[in-house]
């Protein structure tokens, strides 16, 4: 049970602000070996087929998922890093230091966040992890990822068409190496 967000949602702020401090590296499909791919578990039916196109490129994908509770936990697929909110998250808001740990131990020359805006958990681990490109749909005003999909709004909610410009755009990026 989570007493408060409060610090959490600070210190996303803190993370925010310190975003263009990190090192960036934007990178081109053909340099990219491993994706972290973030996704919500309401919306893993259609994430898997995007993982399957990632792979079919011969990318290594690792998966973290958000899910609510127990009953939204994806049982057919067993490949994936799970923060669970109702079983993962502490007092204050924050994401098991485990899985914390876990999470930033995976590799990813490029992570791909295609949560909703209402993961506020797997948000604040997508700021905290030490990936150099960072991709994601764009919720709000604030710009943290290296390269955001600002969704057409009659689009908003259609993965499979974010998906596909994302990758358009990234087989177009000249990373200069």
């Amino acid at each position: 049970m989570v007493l408060t967000n409060f610090f959490l949602k600070k210190e996303i702020q803190k993370l925010i602000r310190k975003t263009s401090e990190r090192p960036h590296q934007y990178r081109s499909m053909d340099d990219i070996k491993d994706i972290l791919f973030l996704c919500d578990s309401k919306d893993w039916t259609i994430i898997r087929s995007c993982i399957e196109k990632l792979k079919a490129m011969n990318k290594t994908v690792n998966t973290a998922i958000y899910a609510v509770n127990k009953k939204d936990v994806p049982t057919w697929y067993s490949n994936y890093l799970l923060l669970r909110a109702d079983r993962d998250v502490n007092l204050w808001g924050y994401p098991d230091s485990t899985i914390q740990k876990q999470f930033y131990h995976l590799p990813a020359d490029l992570l791909i966040d295609f949560t909703s805006k209402d993961s506020t958990y797997m948000y604040y681990m997508c700021l905290k992890h030490p990936s150099t490109f960072k991709a994601g749909i764009k919720h709000s005003e604030e710009s943290v990822y290296d390269f955001s999909i600002i969704p057409p709004t009659d689009e908003n909610n259609n993965i499979p068409y974010l998906f596909e410009q994302l990758v358009t755009y990234l087989k177009t990026i000249n990373s200069g190496s």
